[in-house]
């Protein structure tokens, strides 16, 4: 490609050298334009979502193929772009990239162009370039602190308007919309009794794990094309895996209660009545590889929920009594899909102490029992 590139560049050069200004005049208008971009996100960078703003600030990478003709899986393609980092320039407001590129000019080049963001570094991504048999596709591990959880996003070439295949000279500027090939997930736990006016009695969520056999992969491959992540039967999740604090770098949202002597590391869901309280800091997810693409968990209780929860009772200004419960609970059928935000509320019910009087005997017949006095 690049012979044939410099190739070009002479036979212009020179052409411009030895010729009169009319037959400059007849070149073909739309040879060396240059190829630029721009970005569209879908209706949906640690553990946040990550739309136009954050593509903006981390910038995409754009893989791009040229064909002669129209381009085909199993079919020759030349690369074009390899892993290309295009920025945002706020000055200029638009996307740049360097060193530029321009429209071939032959008649049947088509070039193809795929993208993903946020760009490959130390956040799980690795571009894999398309070859004869393989569109170009995306390696992604899933971080190992949650709070890190990366939202891969990845153009759609096939989009009816932002199509990104088969592109000419004629094209103009290439428009990406970005889509959400992962599974969000948001939690959140109320008490199903509101106790919010209760000063003497408090529920806290103190631990949440997700249990699954075989269900929640680690480590995955998107092709950029189809758009469809490849069965991975190795690479798992540990089970249980624990959510852990924000504060240590994970994204359960303990913080050291301060209740009657309580002081357990902790999520106070009593406080809000039976609005449900957020287990995870504001705009923060879990960012997780989907179950089976668009299909999801086949089953109820594919995948588990354990919630472990304080349930404290003050018996003094300093003092308490607590009782920890354990439960497990299944999620249903269909959960995890690709390209879909699930949020998971739990409802802890409360069996309050409460009294009646059902009869009060009678005494029954006084006896007259006599005691003498001496």
């Amino acid at each position: 490609m690049k012979a044939k590139s410099l190739f070009s560049l002479a036979i212009i050069v020179m052409a411009l050298a030895g010729c009169s200004e009319n037959e400059i005049t007849e070149q073909n208008p739309d040879a060396n334009k240059p190829i630029g971009f721009d970005t569209y996100t879908a209706a949906q960078a640690r553990g946040a979502e990550n739309g136009l703003p954050a593509v903006k600030t981390s910038g995409f990478g754009v893989m791009a193929y040229q064909t002669n003709g129209a381009y085909s899986t199993a079919g020759a393609k030349s690369e074009f772009m390899n892993n290309q980092k295009v920025t945002w320039n706020s000055s200029g407001n638009t996307w740049v990239y360097s060193p530029v590129k321009f429209w071939p000019a032959g008649a049947n080049d088509k070039i193809s162009f795929f993208a993903y963001a946020p760009y490959a570094g130390s956040n799980g991504i690795t571009p894999v370039s398309a070859d004869a048999s393989n569109n170009p596709k995306v390696k992604f591990e899933l971080q190992t602190n949650q709070k890190n959880m990366v939202d891969l996003v990845v153009s759609d070439p096939t989009d009816g308007s932002n199509n990104t295949m088969d592109k000419n000279s004629t094209s103009g500027t290439v428009n990406f919309k970005f889509l959400h090939p992962l599974t969000r997930v948001a939690m959140e736990a109320k008490t199903g009794t509101d106790i919010s006016a209760n000063t003497d009695t408090k529920v806290f969520i103190t631990a949440v794990s997700l249990i699954h056999t075989s269900k929640l992969n680690s480590k995955g491959t998107l092709d950029m094309k189809a758009l469809t992540w490849a069965s991975n039967t190795s690479d798992y999740l540990t089970s249980p895996y624990a959510l852990t604090a924000a504060s240590s770098n994970g994204i359960l949202n303990l913080t050291a209660a301060n209740f009657a002597g309580y002081t357990t590391s902790s999520i106070d869901i009593s406080s809000a009545g039976t609005t449900a309280t957020s287990l995870f800091p504001a705009n923060e997810y879990l960012f997780l590889l989907p179950v089976s693409n668009a299909t999801g968990t086949a089953a109820a209780g594919d995948v588990q929920v354990k919630i472990a929860y304080d349930m404290v009772n003050k018996t003094g200004a300093a003092t308490h009594t607590k009782s920890s419960v354990e439960k497990t609970v299944n999620l249903p059928a269909g959960v995890f899909k690709k390209g879909t935000a699930q949020k998971f509320t739990f409802t802890v019910s409360l069996n309050a102490i409460s009294f009646n009087v059902t009869t009060v005997e009678g005494w029954g017949t006084e006896s007259d029992t006599p005691v003498t006095v001496q």
